[in-house]
């Protein structure tokens, strides 16, 4: 795994970070984004002068723009992260199904997509957060992997997961219900893309799905081919994340291609070798 991949934030952590504030004296220097989650969660802080501002043009222009617009406005209100809340990567974020109480937190990230994976209707005042504050709504329904027999569809976690490699939709949540098995399945697939070994693959969704991991759902990460999602993916809009390397992925969708061709070749050539 890439020594700069971004690891998860559990929400034990970034709760302990609102409740002492002084803590952060004891912690090492943290990278520039989990700086920026550290300061939105604590109610007070407000950007310092001099801070990096993203350049003209970057697509994280307007959520800080929004973010910081929205600062004055939910300085006051009492911030609540989601349970299971946590940075997926820069700008991708994870956690349980948003209730009205999480939403003065969820304004400060200054959300530009929400991603689902719950099969029922989303509801009414959940859509109006959306509504109210531009933010796009992708739903990708898949069953919980509680019985033997109940598969997780593969072509909606691939389809999915290019959702999220579309750096249009950052920054973007991603929740299920309790944001621990579907979207555990999720992120442990995001992690094969990411070239994660499966054993850190498997601790990350153990961490999260604790203390009712489910064997199923391990299956179907390890058991999940990768070359669904690089067919879809554009590499133009691919997020700058360092374990992404845009020329490695655009070699793999270039095999992929290949490969295709390759199987349409053969296609072809199945009724002459029967003639």
């Amino acid at each position: 795994m890439d020594e700069s991949a971004v690891p998860a934030v559990p929400m034990d952590c970034t709760a302990l970070l609102c409740r002492m504030p002084g803590a952060q004296a004891q912690l090492a220097p943290m990278p520039e984004h989990l700086q920026f989650l550290q300061r939105i969660l604590h109610e007070k802080t407000t950007p310092r002068d001099g801070a990096e501002r993203p350049r003209a043009g970057d697509e994280r222009a307007g959520a800080m723009n929004r973010t910081s617009s929205d600062h004055d406005q939910t300085c006051d209100a009492e911030l609540i992260p989601p349970d299971n809340f946590a940075m997926v990567n820069s700008w991708v974020y994870r956690s349980s199904f948003p209730k009205k109480k999480h939403f003065p937190f969820l304004k400060t990230l200054g959300l530009r997509s929400v991603l689902t994976l719950i099969l029922e209707d989303y509801p009414e005042q959940n859509i109006q957060f959306l509504d109210e504050n531009g933010i796009r709504f992708f739903q990708y329904g898949i069953p919980g992997n509680k019985e033997p027999f109940v598969q997780i569809p593969g072509e909606t976690i691939a389809a999915a997961l290019t959702t999220i490699l579309d750096r249009r939709n950052h920054p973007m949540l991603i929740h299920c219900n309790k944001g621990k098995h579907r979207t555990g399945c999720l992120i442990g697939c995001l992690r094969k893309l990411q070239q994660w070994s499966l054993t850190t693959i498997f601790d990350e969704y153990r961490r999260f799905s604790f203390p009712k991991s489910r064997s199923m759902d391990q299956e179907f990460i390890e058991l999940f081919v990768e070359n669904a999602v690089w067919s879809q993916i554009d590499p133009r809009w691919l997020p700058s994340w360092s374990v992404l390397g845009r020329r490695e992925i655009l070699a793999r969708i270039s095999d992929r291609a290949d490969d295709d061709a390759d199987d349409a070749d053969d296609a072809d050539d199945e009724p002459l070798r029967g003639m």
